[in-house]
């Protein structure tokens, strides 16, 4: 998305008034144009946040479809469509967003006073009462694609006043749509997209292909998988950095992984955290404890020290740095999500910033902040949202690579069903690969491959493999397909193949591949399904009956080689076990969010390294 400057308001008319604010219509008393009453406080009129367009619905429903790129004659070749599955499915649940959006939020169009203004601001935040909540984009439906048209300009105007530039740049960046790599909607074409939706999609069903996802999965795992493995176990970058004698947080001496964080607290000697640990399947010990609300994923650095996640109380984010202070003094960020660190432990990802990409320098060198401008970052555009990262071995380049992806930022409000999986016959998967100059990275093209029916889809450390989500009937997940990636450089490029090689019945959120590659971990919202599994005699069990209000999360370890799975935590109702992901040694780190007390912990386990 492109930023743009607030600016004055002054110069802002209202060209068209039936769909965008600016007070009530009046019929005059000729033929000439309609009269808009001024704003009640005399500002200048609004300009509209959409004009109403005269098209037959079957012309509006065509251009519409071209212009967001759907599967139709004509249309866009890169728009929506590339982050999201354009299925009848995905379009509607958009409608209801943004129906939701206009009859709860952006109720005054006509943006009346500096409290209305203010009002539908933070109507769009995660949390409405605080002025510093992040934006949230599913809280604007199809008006996240105006956050750079006038009428938002206004609104925010209106809302800050000298300050108008930086909140609406904010709120750009968080929530507007689309993102950096992809033209903006003008106000013409967006008015066209609008109408349509705000007519009720009128012909979607006739012009868009019924794409029926896969409705079966069948287990299978094939000899590749015992092999890899088998190789990476002594070649992987857990060995690698090994050898190098990557100094890993809360070892000191110790040489055995399963004897390192022993100063730890265990987690099952805080009253919150009774019961927590799964017998046999390891400890859970407390790296940090917070009273803010971080937001989507957290992911750690290689050596277990940094950990980075996005935040919901204030702008940007945070990195803990558990060697200096850890939760007590978080490193303010500015970015907004999706953290990331390459498998050498020589540099991160963290979008939603001025650059997306710096070096490990960056954090070691002690900041008291990361702007994200430092000599060490660079901007790469082409590293889509929700990206993973890894790195070939054996000195070879890095890679990030990005997907159609659901947003899951479950646990902050009860949470009782996994991730949807809707990403359609349309699917891709984007292979940025990208050199280390020795100070920052620079990008190599990218590769863009079908993955039909796939999204949510990681990297392993050694960007050799990759595992997804897979979509089912009503787009639930079937389970995970695992793939391994063939890239052979030819020029300044990649020739890149990714031929099936596993598929896993079980469902999660997006996983996180161990450093030797052997395991994955992922999270799983408690249903009814796993009464029985967590004691109870099953979902009727009024023992039981928390969970089905409240929710929760646990994690899970499944071998790649086998298809194995085991649950290694055991959280109580309200408690959210969330976005597992190793650290190089075997450690899996993960957040708690427990609306319990309205607290977020941030957890180590041991339980992989048990399991060797």
């Amino acid at each position: 998305m492109r930023a743009m400057r607030a600016g004055s308001i002054a110069g802002l008319v209202c060209a068209l008034a039936a769909c965008g604010g600016g007070g009530d219509v009046k019929e005059a008393p000729d033929s000439s144009p309609p009269i808009v009453d001024a704003a009640p406080d005399a500002a200048p009129p609004a300009p509209p946040l959409r004009n109403a367009v005269g098209l037959p619905d079957h012309d509006v429903a065509v251009q519409a479809l071209q212009l967001i790129g759907a599967n139709v004659s004509g249309a866009r070749e890169v728009s929506c469509n590339q982050c999201h599955s354009l299925t009848r499915q995905q379009l509607r649940y958009w409608r209801a967003l943004s129906d939701t959006s206009i009859t709860a939020c952006l109720t005054d169009l006509a943006v009346g006073s500096k409290e209305s203004a203010t009002q539908m601001v933070n109507c769009l935040r995660a949390k409405p009462a605080s002025a510093t909540s992040d934006f949230q984009t599913k809280k604007l439906g199809i008006y996240a694609a105006a956050a750079h048209l006038p009428w938002f300009a206004y609104t925010f105007e209106r809302a800050y006043g000298p300050t108008a530039a930086t909140e609406l740049g904010r709120f750009q960046a968080i929530a507007g749509m689309p993102r950096d790599q992809v033209t903006p909607l003008t106000q013409p074409e967006f008015d066209v997209v609008a109408e349509w939706f705000a007519r009720g999609l009128p012909e979607a069903d006739a012009l868009l292909p019924n794409d029926p996802a896969p409705s079966v999965c069948t287990a299978g795992v094939s000899a590749a998988v015992g092999a890899h493995t088998a190789a990476l176990a002594t070649t992987g970058w857990r060995a690698v950095n090994r050898q190098n004698q990557m100094a890993m947080f809360g070892c000191g001496a110790q040489t055995d992984p399963a004897q390192c964080l022993g100063a730890i607290p265990i987690a099952s000697e805080s009253p919150f955290a009774t019961n927590w640990d799964v017998a046999g399947h390891g400890r859970l010990r407390l790296l940090a404890d917070v009273q803010y609300s971080s937001s989507y994923w957290s992911r750690s650095s290689p050596d277990g020290r940094f950990i980075g996640h996005g935040v919901q109380d204030v702008a940007g984010s945070y990195i803990l740095d558990l060697q200096r202070g850890g939760g007590d003094a978080p490193i303010p960020v500015a970015a907004q999500y999706d953290p990331n660190w390459f498998p050498d432990n020589s540099g991160f990802v963290f979008q939603g910033g001025q650059r997306n990409v710096c070096a490990q320098s960056v954090l070691t060198s002690n900041p008291t902040s990361v702007s994200m401008t430092e000599a060490g970052c660079s901007r790469i555009n082409t590293i889509g949202l929700y990206e993973h990262v890894g790195r070939q071995l054996g000195d070879g380049d890095y890679f990030a690579i990005d997907s159609e992806f659901v947003s899951d930022d479950g646990g902050h409000s009860p949470t009782l069903g996994q991730p949807y999986a809707s990403f359609g016959q349309g699917a891709m998967i984007s292979f940025i690969p990208m050199v280390f100059t020795g100070t920052s990275y620079l990008a190599r093209p990218q590769t863009r491959l079908p993955t039909p029916f796939e999204g949510d889809s990681v990297i392993s450390p050694s960007a050799s493999i990759v595992i997804s989500r897979v979509e089912g009937p009503g787009e639930a997940q079937l389970g995970y397909v695992l793939r391994q990636v063939n890239a052979t450089r030819v020029g300044a490029g990649y020739t890149v193949e990714i031929p099936e090689i596993a598929r896993y019945c079980t469902g999660g959120g997006k996983p996180g591949f161990s450093y030797d590659e052997r395991w994955i971990a992922y999270h799983r919202y408690v249903t009814p399904a796993d009464a029985t599994a967590l004691g109870f005699t099953g979902p009727n069990d009024p023992a039981f009956a928390p969970y089905l209000t409240q929710g929760a999360a646990n994690l899970y370890v499944m071998e790649l080689s086998t298809g194995v799975s085991f649950r290694i935590t055991n959280m109580h109702p309200g408690q959210y076990a969330l976005f597992p992901h190793f650290r190089s040694d075997g450690w899996i780190y993960a957040n708690v969010r427990d609306t319990v007390v309205g607290r977020e912990y941030f957890i180590a386990s041991d339980a992989a390294l048990l399991a060797e």
